[in-house]
């Protein structure tokens, strides 16, 4: 009996035998027709793939919109709660005898405000209202729309006698503010924005009307919407009209709705209608909303989507050639495949250096950036130091002027200094990470600094500089003097640049409010320069804008720009407007507050030093302007100073001295020939006992956080950043001589 393997093999042998039998076309027919279905599938799965790749391509690009548009949401939500804390304090400070002072002071507090789209009103207990454009009345219906028990909610709906609505910031007084003797009481204050200007605000100009924006509380009602939103929303509870959508991509509507829920980022794509969208959610922390963006996958990606329909017809084109080749001769398929691997490679080829082109393009206009950055910021304090250095040099002969150059050179060296380190770390500020210090700080200090620095841009120029701080109570406060120091000198260069001569700038600061333990101060910096035109001016704070008006100045830099500005004064939980008009000047006006302390700072007092006279130091410096002002600074102090230039000679001064020869070594750690870093491993490693046991201490510009570890690893025992505090230097000194001698 034969087995199932003989049986097998048999089988197998009449099936080749019988293809050997058919004429050579009907197998190569079958062939064709095989590889044609093949084909077909890989198509199939090779556009479904393009049809992922370009769903996540799309999402992205979405849930990016998204994201800034919450944060927009966030921005204007917690500024106006803000302006609304501040209007609330505002008017308890008020004795309102009548209605009519009750509106005159609303109108105080809209003009303090600096606001022209806002509106202030004050809500008493039994529906009146007042507002800061001088109405006043019974407000009908106003319990049904907001529950007055309530500290803060926002409401959305129109004014009485006005036919737009208004996002309505409502708040409740800590205790009724009574009216005169009229038996009346003030029991909210509020302000108010049209919805006009929200939608301005709001709005994808990527997109244009096809973008439909809402904004959901945490029951899915509409809030807020912009663009045409009855085209696929019509109703008020949103998620619940969503469940005539058929999701086709990302998840379901159980998915949203847990997403909305979660407080998740994503996206999704429905069908509605026969159309196809994109939805994507983004949570608004500050009133725990959700914002909701729609755009119809045709607008979302488009190029995208013509591109992938493309390379699939390219696809399917070269593979129907390469069939027709096959059905040519069967020799030729061999030929085929080499043509079709090579036509890859080439493919790929080419993709990897569009690749690399893009990545060089976005290196070198990441580059121009960053320069464009660093002038403009850097260049205002450095002409400031050469000003007064000219002023010093040409008035030699006057000592009390030359002290006050050197003062105001001192003040311009520490702000550049501040600047410089700011640069380095620019990426945190672009990337959202920079953070707000609580210091103290001497603002009438600061003013004048930045007075100074200004004053040396106007030592050539016809332009006047006229500051007025006399309005200031408390000058000592706590605060974030670096960034206050850059809003403010931001804003006086510009008016500097743009400012022709004959002109003048006025910066005035004044303080506006204040309690026990904070003040609201407003610094005014106003300019008689060429101003700015209403198109300009709604894009002042977005990021690379400029305005082409033909101006004295042929400036072309970002700097930290208006845009960077604006964060800084919001981070600092402030508010910044401007008013300007073309060929007439322009006026900006930041509004802070801070906290107030009664006394200043008491600084800390560096470790008092031993007697360092007579010790012998050996200073590794290579560039001789630091190596002679070493020198003198330590000199003075009766210390007998060696220099090497660089790390070799270090060793080589080190080797041939006596043990116990040298105190202590200063090492320098970027340097010609062998750096800092090398020599000291050198140094320890040699077979003596004070290679081991003489203080090292690093003396360099790098002052990360990972260069100390690395001066640390090769064996230094402290590390002074330049430019050097002398007072740090000798004080580290006096610790590790003392110590070092005590052992010996």
């Amino acid at each position: 009996m034969k087995s199932g393997k003989e049986k097998g093999g048999r089988r197998k042998n009449r099936v080749v035998e019988a293809i050997k039998k058919m004429p050579r076309s009907t197998v190569l027919v079958g062939i064709i027709i095989v590889l044609i279905f093949m084909v077909l599938i890989v198509t199939i799965v090779f556009y479904k793939y393009l049809d992922y790749l370009l769903f996540e391509e799309r999402r992205t690009h979405l849930a990016e919109i998204t994201e800034k548009i919450t944060q927009v949401v966030d921005t204007v939500t917690e500024s106006s709660w803000e302006r609304v804390e501040i209007c609330g304090s505002l008017l308890q400070l008020k004795d309102m005898q009548n209605e009519d002072e009750v509106l005159e002071n609303l109108n105080t507090i809209e003009n303090f405000l600096s606001s022209d789209d806002t509106t202030v009103l004050g809500l008493g207990e039994n529906q009146e209202y007042y507002t800061s454009s001088g109405r006043s009345g019974i407000w009908e219906g106003l319990t049904g729309m907001a529950d007055l028990e309530k500290e803060q909610q926002i409401i959305i709906t129109k004014l009485p006698d006005e036919e737009e609505e208004s996002m309505i910031f409502l708040r409740r007084l800590p205790e009724k503010e009574k009216i005169g003797d009229s038996g009346k009481y003030l029991t909210h204050i509020a302000t108010a924005v049209s919805m006009e200007n929200m939608q301005i605000i709001f709005e994808v100009k990527e997109f244009g009307i096809n973008c439909q924006t809402y904004i959901i509380n945490n029951e899915g009602r509409d809030i807020y919407h912009n663009g045409e939103a009855n085209s696929v929303i019509d109703s008020k509870y949103l998620l619940v009209f969503m469940e005539k959508y058929n999701f086709i991509h990302g998840g379901t509507l159980g998915d949203l709705e847990n997403s909305i829920n979660e407080a998740r980022s994503d996206s999704y794509e429905f069908e509605y209608k026969g159309r196809n969208y994109f939805v994507s959610t983004a949570p608004v922390f500050f009133e725990k909303w959700t914002v909701l963006v729609v755009v119809p996958t045709s607008v979302l990606g488009a190029s995208t989507s013509k591109i992938m329909n493309i390379a699939v017809i390219y696809f399917l084109i070269i593979v129907l050639i390469m069939v027709l080749l096959f059905s040519a001769t069967v020799f030729s398929i061999t030929k085929s495949r080499g043509d079709k691997r090579m036509l890859k490679q080439q493919v790929e080829a080419k993709r990897k250096l569009e690749k690399m082109a893009k990545e060089a393009q976005a290196a070198n206009e990441a580059k121009s950036a960053f320069l464009s950055h660093m002038s403009h910021d850097i260049r205002t304090p450095i002409n400031g130091i050469m000003g007064m250095t000219d002023i010093a040099l040409k008035h030699m002969e006057d000592k009390a002027q030359v002290e006050e150059c050197l003062k105001k050179i001192d003040g311009s060296s520490n702000h550049l200094l501040s600047l410089v380190n700011d640069v380095l770390d620019m990426s945190r500020i672009e990337s959202g990470k920079t953070t707000i210090s609580h210091e103290f700080m001497d603002l009438r200090l600061v003013l004048e600094n930045c007075s100074s620095i200004i004053g040396g841009q106007l030592l050539e120029r016809d332009v006047e500089l006229v500051t007025e701080f006399d309005d200031i109570k408390h000058s000592w406060l706590l605060g974030d003097e670096l960034h206050l120091r850059q809003v403010l000198i931001n804003i006086l260069g510009n008016a500097v640049k743009f400012t022709p001569d004959d002109g003048k700038i006025i910066f005035r600061v004044e303080e506006t409010f204040c309690d026990e333990t904070q003040s609201v101060f407003r610094f005014e910096i106003t300019d008689t320069g060429i101003g700015m035109d209403e198109a300009f001016m709604k894009h002042i704070w977005e990021p690379f804008t400029q305005e082409e008006n033909g101006g004295r100045t042929n400036y072309k830099g970002t700097g930290l720009g208006m845009t960077i500005t604006k964060q800084f004064v919001e981070l600092m939980g402030g508010i910044i407007s401007v008013k300007s008009k073309l060929n007439e000047g322009s006026s900006f006006v930041v509004e802070l507050p801070m906290e107030i302390t009664d006394h200043a700072p008491i600084k800390e007092t560096v470790s008092e030093h031993v007697d360092l006279s007579g010790i012998k130091l050996l200073l590794v410096e290579d560039n001789e302007l630091n190596v002679e002002i070493a020198r003198y600074m330590l000199e003075e102090e009766g210390i007998s100073v060696v220099n090497a230039e660089n790390g070799q000679k270090a060793i080589d001064i080190f080797s041939k001295s006596s043990p116990g020869e040298f105190d202590v070594i200063l090492m320098d750690v970027m340097m010609p020939v062998m750096d800092g870093l090398e020599a000291t491993r050198q140094i320890r490693a040699l077979e003596r006992a004070d290679a081991a046991e003489i203080p090292i201490i690093a003396m360099t510009a790098n002052a990360y956080e990972e260069d100390v570890r690395k001066t640390r690893e090769a064996g230094m025992n402290a590390h002074l950043t330049k430019p050097l505090d002398m007072s740090v230097v000798l004080a580290t000194l006096s610790e590790y001589v003392k110590k070092y001698n005590g052992h010996r």
